[in-house]
């Protein structure tokens, strides 16, 4: 006996030939939207190493910047002035439609430079390392929206797998097995309808005969 239970009628073999109809162009679409998803996720991963050396990059010329503006100015005066400044940049979320999903992207705004009051003044290369600094806010806007995108892509295509699973092993099959069962059994009953009436026949033709 299949496990989904079903009385074995026409009515019967035609519900489960849509419900199958229906799964299996559920299931092709969900194959396809699980490409596209993993083609999508290759692509980010591609993305974010570009993002990631170039992080490192602006990172190490950060790094070196202000390194010579606390050589020229000293730290603890580099660490004063750094702490006084004023936010010069904005973050705005945007978002990309891509199979029902919206993936953030953050544009990041930078202002001009304002002077910031100050006991302390500063140098050439204070202002080199602070013109370095928004090449590194830019580059962490890129690297946190493909991060959020990966996590995102991933988690749908971890729904998608599941139902695409559940769909391969257990509705498709048990309901393949129930339609089987069913047409097997309709057709037993048409045999047995079949012999029936042929039997009525003959028991009616030999009682005219003796008559």
């Amino acid at each position: 006996m299949p496990k989904i239970e079903l009385p074995p009628t026409k009515s019967s073999l035609r519900k489960l030939k849509e419900d199958l109809s229906f799964a299996y162009e559920g299931y092709d679409l969900l194959n396809q939207k699980r490409e596209i998803l993993a083609i999508e996720i290759v692509r980010q991963i591609g993305e974010i190493r570009r993002v990631e050396a170039a992080f490192l990059g602006v990172a190490d010329d950060l790094y070196a910047a202000y390194r010579i503006a606390a050589i020229d100015m000293g730290s603890e005066v580099v660490t004063l002035k750094s702490s006084s400044e004023k936010r010069r940049y904005f973050l705005k979320m945007e978002s990309v439609r891509l199979m029902g999903l919206k993936l953030p992207k953050i544009r990041i705004s930078i202002k001009k430079p304002r002077l910031a009051s100050s006991l302390t003044g500063t140098t050439a290369t204070y202002d080199r390392a602070k013109e370095q600094s928004t090449k590194v806010l830019e580059v962490l806007a890129d690297y946190a929206s493909i991060t959020k995108s990966i996590i995102l892509l991933s988690r749908e295509l971890k729904k998608v797998q599941r139902k695409v699973n559940a769909l391969e092993k257990i509705f498709i099959p048990q309901h393949e097995e129930a339609k089987k069962y069913i047409a097997d059994r309709l057709e037993e009953m048409e045999r047995d309808e079949v012999f029936v009436k042929k039997l009525i026949r003959q028991r009616a033709s030999g009682e005219k005969d003796n008559l």
